[in-house]
């Protein structure tokens, strides 16, 4: 087991002007800001997860992955994580490193909307506190993990299979 430092890149705060506005693409009353920044030998812990072709969703400042989507930063691709403008299987794997505190509601599609760019058999890599299930579409392979300081959340990656 690699143990290693990993730290989330975004945090979310609710909009000032209005808290029931919804963002102006996704819907969401959240904005995202830049927090952190991976360690740079959790970079290069990643990317030896990745096959490419690779897709990093909410990639914010990171250079990992063939293919980089944000909405807010500079990236390759400028697009909400929810409605990915790439066509079905086109990816070998996609890392994403969403906001830990993503609503409950929100993740399962988010996680539907990652397995739709993954090709079958596929390699999904997550870094957050909190897992994903799909019955059927994505199995949980392999987990790593790094002691995290007192009362603050585990950071945890996950490796998801495409089933189907």
């Amino acid at each position: 087991m690699i143990e290693c430092s990993i730290v989330p890149r975004v945090i979310i705060s609710p909009r000032k002007e209005n808290r029931t506005m919804p963002h102006r693409k996704s819907g969401w009353p959240y904005q995202f800001r830049r927090a952190w920044a991976f360690p740079r030998d959790v970079e290069g812990f990643l990317q030896r997860l990745l096959i490419s072709p690779s897709l990093h969703v909410m990639c914010g400042s990171s250079k990992i992955g063939d293919v980089r989507v944000d909405l807010v930063t500079r990236a390759d691709v400028r697009a909400d994580a929810f409605k990915l403008p790439f066509r079905d299987a086109a990816f070998a794997s996609v890392l994403t490193d969403p906001p830990w505190h993503l609503p409950y509601h929100m993740r399962p599609r988010l996680a539907r909307e990652l397995a739709r760019v993954l090709r079958p058999r596929g390699r999904l890599v997550l870094n957050a506190p909190w897992s994903l299930r799909l019955k059927g579409i994505l199995e949980l392979v392999e987990v790593f993990w790094s002691p995290a300081p007192t009362w603050r959340n585990c950071p945890l990656v996950m490796i998801y299979r495409k089933v189907a």
